[in-house]
């Protein structure tokens, strides 16, 4: 069983198919593709859409059997060719490469073949989507063929399209007089001839201006409307023929190629303007130009630089309008002068005449190279090297001369200028001179040749300087300043203990506490030299004396008493809160005893008790203030006695007082029956006879801990009674 067609089809194209089989009686068949069924021996296909594959199944039955057999197909789809298109330039241009691209609908692809040819020749053969083609010079058209074929069915469509080849050949002008010399204010025709395939468009050049199409009347005037002012400066007056190039250029409407040719032509002007006034123009003097050639004086205007010139008292008009008379000249009166003569074609300008104006010297400056003009004031530094330049508005030009307090420097326009010191101060002056003029004009500036700072000092007014110290009592006012060698003035800035005080050279100082002793700095500094220089002094603020203190070494503040045993030696100090340190006095009994802060302290007696005092003073605030003490020094007990009666009666009390030198005042401790009382005096009563009675005191001295024992014996008598 099998099926007979192509392995292949194409969308769009109908193709038929057998299926056949060995049967016998003769078999009936089926078609089946995708979801479409059919019956016969035959089947025509035709796909209207493009799929990956297309399977054909044919199924065969035996009519008596009813057996049946199966066999299928794999067919392969393609597109195309079809909407084949050329697409590329609409000309051919000579001597270049024309691109051109053949495109096709075709699945899976498409080649490409291409010819070219000339009537019904064959120039040449390509395959390829894309064509270059160089036209020979020989053909003035070619036609161009695709033929697209897909790569699978290999079926194949054509197509072709005729291109002109694009000409630009041989251009000149032609001149009907075949002169090419013009006279301004005359008319003239010229031709351009070109061999151009389809078309071409035209543009001609004459003086700046431009005009189209293949022919050209030229109007010619002057040089342009536009003034250049190179081409004004180079005019002379006796410059009566110039030449100008007249160009015309060739356009291919198609290709867009161009080609130019210029031929230069003589121009003729018949038209001037000459001086009418012998020697050179100078300002404030009289002067007078003339327009030269044949005219109508009422048709006469004038112009300054391509400019109407308008009439003044200044500038007059002659009564033909000829001559042009300036009264005076003035420096903006340089320029290119023309007059305009009004003719048929319309008006004519003449040659123009560049008329300079002598003048000078004005606008005088001081220039300082690549800064700028210089100011009223020039700064520079010592041994330094300026570049300076003198310039002035003169014509044709002035001399220069530089000078410098009042000498001369140089005769240059340029300087290279070092200032001279001493002075730090003086006038630089440049003169411009003008010899036609006979008149000068100068600009001067001072020059300031800075120094310092030296020598910065602090200044108490009225007293001068200040030396390494300065005394200022807490709140009150010092006039200050800070002095310093500077040109020019230095700035001035003040610090007290690292801190900003203020700006201005003279203050009025009052110190800041705590600190009682802190630095105090003028600082001066010049902004042109970039230099600083410092004076300083300490600032003591004086305070005290107060809080004065006795004080015993090792121990502390002494009281109001001290004891110091005769001989002994104690070491004291005299403080107090005095700043700076006060000087210290001692007094002993009234009579100076030592200046020194510490003292070794040995008592003098007698007396056994004084006073001990120490003074502070201070030389800066010119007070004092003192601390004493009463020295205490021990002595005793001597001389000790018993006072009372030296019998006493039984049975009647008996007053006795115990007493002796001491010093400060001893303590008594009695011994009566064998028991001991203190105090210094004591009463004792007798109960009991006996022939006598033992007492006896010890005095102790309280400071010095020594001590003394005196002893007595009383006579006891009976009582005497009295029985009346």
């Amino acid at each position: 069983m099998a099926i007979e067609g192509v392995n292949t089809v194409t969308v769009g194209v109908p193709y038929a198919f057998t299926c056949s089989a060995k049967c016998t009686p003769a078999c009936t068949f089926s078609w089946r593709n995708g979801n479409r069924t059919s019956t016969g021996a035959e089947l025509t296909l035709q796909l209207k859409a493009r799929s990956p594959l297309e399977i054909l199944v044919c199924v065969a039955v035996n009519p008596d059997t009813r057996k049946s057999a199966t066999v299928s197909k794999t067919l392969g789809v393609t597109v195309g060719p079809s909407n084949i298109m050329i697409n590329g330039p609409s000309m051919l241009t000579l001597g270049v490469e024309n691109d051109f691209t053949c495109t096709a609908d075709c699945y899976p692809s498409c080649t490409y073949l291409w010819k070219w040819m000339w009537e019904g020749q064959v120039l040449g053969s390509s395959s390829g989507a894309t064509l270059s083609i160089i036209p020979p010079e020989t053909v003035n058209y070619e036609t161009l063929l695709c033929e697209a074929m897909d790569s699978v069915s290999h079926l194949f469509i054509s197509t072709s399209l005729q291109r002109y080849v694009a000409r630009l050949l041989g251009i000149y002008i032609v001149s009907p007089s075949g002169q090419w010399s013009v006279t301004v204010g005359q008319t003239f025709l010229f031709t351009c001839f070109v061999e151009c395939t389809p078309s071409c468009t035209y543009m001609w050049t004459f003086e700046g201006k431009t005009y189209e199409n293949d022919q050209v009347h030229v109007p010619v005037f002057h040089k342009g409307e536009k003034p250049m002012i190179k081409e004004q400066q180079e005019i002379t007056v006796t410059q009566d023929h110039r030449t100008e190039p007249l160009t015309c250029q060739a356009k291919n409407t198609v290709s867009g190629a161009t080609i130019s040719v210029t031929q230069i032509l003589t121009i003729d002007n018949p038209y001037s303007v000459r001086p009418a006034t012998q020697g050179v123009p100078m300002a404030g003097q009289t002067y007078s130009l003339q327009c030269i050639g044949s005219q109508n004086p009422a048709s006469i205007t004038w112009l300054q630089n391509s400019l109407p010139l308008p009439v003044s008292d200044r500038l007059v008009l002659s009564q033909d309008n000829t001559l042009l008379t300036f009264s005076p000249l003035m420096e903006s009166d340089t320029g290119t002068y023309q007059c305009v003569i009004n003719v048929d074609i319309g008006d004519v300008k003449s040659l123009g005449y560049r008329m300079q104006v002598n003048f000078g010297p004005s606008k005088v400056q001081i220039v300082e190279v690549n800064k700028g003009a210089v100011g009223k004031e020039l700064t520079a530094l010592t041994g330094s090297i300026t570049a300076l330049q003198c310039v002035a508005d003169c014509y044709p030009g002035c001399s220069i001369s530089w000078f410098y307090n009042g000498k001369m420097l140089s005769r240059n326009a340029s300087i290279s200028f070092t200032p001279v010191t001493p002075p730090n101060q003086a006038v630089l002056r440049c003169v411009a001179y003008d010899p036609l003029t006979m008149k000068n004009s100068s600009a001067e500036t001072t020059v300031i040749v800075p120094f310092g700072p030296f020598k910065v000092e602090i200044i108490e007014a009225q007293q001068g300087p200040v030396g390494k110290e300065l005394t200022a009592l807490a709140g009150t006012i010092t006039a200050l300043q800070c002095v310093a060698d500077c040109y020019p003035a230095c700035s001035i800035s003040w610090f007290y203990n690292g801190k900003m005080l203020s700006r201005n050279a003279s203050i009025s100082f009052t110190p800041v506490t705590p600190p009682n002793q802190a630095i105090l700095r003028c600082v001066a500094y010049d902004p042109l030299t970039m230099k600083n220089s410092s004076a300083e002094t300490t600032v003591i603020v004086p305070f005290g004396p107060s809080k004065v203190q006795i004080v015993e070494v090792n121990k502390g503040a002494v009281g109001k008493e001290l004891t110091a045993l005769a001989g002994s030696i104690t070491a004291l100090q005299c403080v107090a809160d005095c700043y700076p340190a006060c000087s210290i006095s001692w007094f002993y009994n009234g009579k100076m005893l030592s200046r020194n802060a510490s003292i070794s302290f040995t008592p003098v007696t007698p007396p056994n008790q004084a006073v001990l005092r120490c003074v502070a003073y201070d030389p800066l605030t010119m007070k004092n203030s003192s601390a004493e003490t009463t020295v205490i020094v021990p002595y005793g007990p001597v001389d000790v006695t018993i006072s009372g009666s030296p019998s006493i009666e039984v049975g009647v009390k008996a007053s006795f007082t115990c007493s002796a030198t001491c010093s400060p005042a001893c303590t008594y401790t009695w011994t009566v029956y064998g028991s001991p009382v203190k105090g210094s005096s004591i009463d004792i009563t007798v109960s009991r006879y006996v022939a006598t009675e033992s007492i006896s005191c010890q005095a102790q001295n309280s400071l010095s801990g020594k001590t003394a024992t005196v002893n007595d014996t009383l006579t006891v008598s009976e009582p005497h009674w009295c029985g009346c």
